[in-house]
């Protein structure tokens, strides 16, 4: 594989959710516009097969007049009043209202005969004649116009389409006497009509729903599929990401809780080497406990929850450890009589550990610890003399990996992760956490947690 196909796939590999989300629409956009195309060709197909179907059905229909020629106007008729109109015997509204008489005695047979045809294929179709104008000779003026009526069915045209056009050409020569004279003179009437044959399937769209019912039920099938699979496959990635994340978590949690305990069994170390003692053994084997402790969340079997709460005597070696770790700092630990603290000793450890070290690390040389039993909350107060904080850090001190820095610089190491370590064990046992703090006037953290 070339360098650029290497360097495409791995670029197609760090994707963010947010470019799946962006390529789903695309994919599923182009996907609905194929199957739309699909859906609309095929409506038309069936559209243009229906519409065929009805025009073949009434092709013969201007040659079966006679179903209903004993009610409509006939053509010789017809042209005799054109003549009558000619001679101004009779007006173009006259003729017109003479046509929609003829129409309405045919309306109801033609409907019937209509509907015997269509009703048994499950279709209402409407249809209709009209005169679109009456020429009389050449004349580009029409003598009326239209469109008159010669028959319709009962219904109500909203989209007609075209069955037929044709021109009647019609003429009759009459011979007129002329008055007191012996001769006479011939005149030729020619009219030429021209007349459009319409209808419609008023259940089309209806029909046509029920005919695409079964491609449209496999187009929002596959549409939903590719829907359900996107958001499997996103779940899926949420899924492996969180428990990557989860992992992350645990490994900075473990390589930062590490650091107390190794840090103290190296200076019990170099203590036990210039002088045997004891208590430093002691301490030792504290720490090394500790770090069993640490490692325990990694097994399947163990959790750190399930230890019972710490009691006096391993809280006070928690202190003494600090102690012989900062020598130079002047730890005051205020205790009350038969305290208990809901803690089990590993997230002790850890809350204890992490606040007392943050105060060293931030310049403190005397740091109290109060503990005070309240109501329904011990509280646990946490006060230094160190180098404080500015208003403005102490809304994201808690935050993972937030580290107060001046200048753009760190003054100080560590990967920000012990406050964060404070906040999630205080939030686990339902209490909260509160600091008080100025610049050059210390820090004061108060931790309660339920009796």
């Amino acid at each position: 594989m070339s360098d650029v196909a290497c360097k495409q796939l791995y670029l197609y590999m760090e994707l963010k959710p947010k470019n799946y989300i962006i390529l789903f629409i695309l994919f599923f956009a182009v996907l609905i516009g194929i199957q739309g195309y699909q859906l609309y060709n095929t409506y038309q197909l069936k559209q243009r097969e229906m519409l065929a179907m009805v025009k073949k059905n009434l092709d013969n229909l201007d040659e079966s007049n006679l179903i209903f020629d004993h009610n409509i106007l006939s053509k010789d008729i017809a042209r005799d009043y054109y003549i009558k109109l000619v001679k101004k015997e009779i007006t173009e509204e006259g003729l017109k209202k003479l046509y929609q008489t003829y129409a309405q005695k045919t309306s109801k047979e033609l409907t019937k005969y209509v509907d015997s045809i269509f009703q048994p294929l499950g279709m209402h179709v409407i249809l209709k004649q009209e005169i679109l104008g009456i020429y009389y000779k050449d004349a580009v003026k029409p003598l009326v116009n239209g469109p008159i009526t010669v028959y319709t069915t009962s219904g109500t045209f909203h989209n007609p389409t075209e069955l037929s056009t044709s021109k009647w050409v019609t003429e009759k020569t009459e011979t007129n006497k002329i008055e007191d004279r012996i001769e006479s003179k011939e005149i030729l009437y020619v009219f030429s009509v021209p007349r459009k044959t319409s209808f419609e399937v008023v259940n089309l769209g209806w029909i046509l729903f029920k005919e695409l019912t079964s491609l449209l039920l496999s187009t929002l099938l596959i549409l939903a599929a590719f829907i359900w699979l996107f958001y499997r496959t996103i779940t899926n990635l949420r899924k492996q990401d969180k428990q990557i994340t989860v992992l992350h978590d645990v490994v900075d949690n473990i390589s930062h809780e590490l650091k107390t305990p190794v840090a103290t069994l190296k200076i019990a170390a170099k203590t036990l080497r210039k002088s045997p003692d004891d208590n430093i053994i002691t301490v030792i084997e504290r720490q090394v406990s500790r770090l069993e402790q640490t490692l325990d969340p990694l097994s399947e079997h163990q959790s750190a929850t399930s230890l019972s709460p710490i009691t006096a005597d391993e809280l006070q070696a928690i202190f003494s450890d600090f102690q012989l770790c900062n020598p130079t700092v002047k730890l005051i630990v205020e205790l009350g009589s038969n305290l208990q603290i809901c803690l089990n000793p590993t997230d002790a450890t850890t809350l204890f550990y992490n606040l007392m070290n943050n105060a060293v690390k931030y310049g403190a040389t005397a740091l109290g610890i109060r503990f005070e039993e309240q109501k329904n909350y011990l509280s646990i107060q946490f006060r230094d003399n160190g180098q404080g904080m500015a208003e403005s850090e102490l809304p994201y001190i808690f935050e993972k990996f937030y580290r107060i820095q001046k200048d753009n610089i760190h003054d100080t190491k560590g990967l920000g992760l012990g406050l964060f370590l404070v906040k999630n064990i205080i939030k686990k046992y339902g209490g909260e956490i509160k600091v008080i703090s100025k610049l050059q006037q210390g820090t004061t953290f108060t931790v309660l947690l339920p009796r």
